[in-house]
């Protein structure tokens, strides 16, 4: 592995798990990093725009704030994967989406104020083209409360 593909696992893990709530959080990732702050934040861009990245906020608990959620698993054919995917990722519901290996191809976590809200998404995407499948798993009960990627 490269010194460059070292520091990106090392960046990648201290975003993930140790992400400083300052009023400079970056200043303070690239003094732990050992790196510039510019030079911090044009690696984490880069990042962004290769899809390693997609978001850096924090992650509240939906239940808590009265929010329903449910894990969705679709099945999409390859044709349209992408158009799907990116369909998916720009929904703000949306906290989570993995591609899988399997049957059901793409799972995610889709989150808002009503039941509702997420029938009225499911009912549209499904409609897309190369959308084959749709399964909605509400969330009944919490059995994670945090998930980290190894790298």
């Amino acid at each position: 592995m490269s010194r460059k593909q070292k520091l990106i696992l090392k960046i990648l893990k201290t975003l993930q798990s140790d992400f400083p709530l300052t009023k400079n959080p970056y200043r303070v990732l690239a003094g732990k990093l050992g790196m510039d702050e510019d030079a911090l934040i044009t690696e984490i861009k880069l990042l962004k725009r290769k899809g390693y990245v997609r978001r850096i906020g924090a992650a509240a608990s939906a239940a808590h704030l009265g929010y329903k959620s449910a894990l969705i698993a679709a099945r999409l054919g390859k044709t349209f994967m992408g158009r799907n995917i990116a369909f998916i990722n720009a929904h703000e519901n949306v906290t989570h989406n993995y591609l899988r290996d399997a049957k059901y191809n793409v799972w995610f976590t889709f989150s808002a104020k009503t039941k509702k809200e997420i029938e009225n998404f499911i009912r549209v995407f499904k409609k897309r083209r190369g959308v084959i499948d749709v399964l909605s798993l509400p969330a009944k009960k919490t059995f994670k409360i945090k998930a980290e990627f190894r790298f």
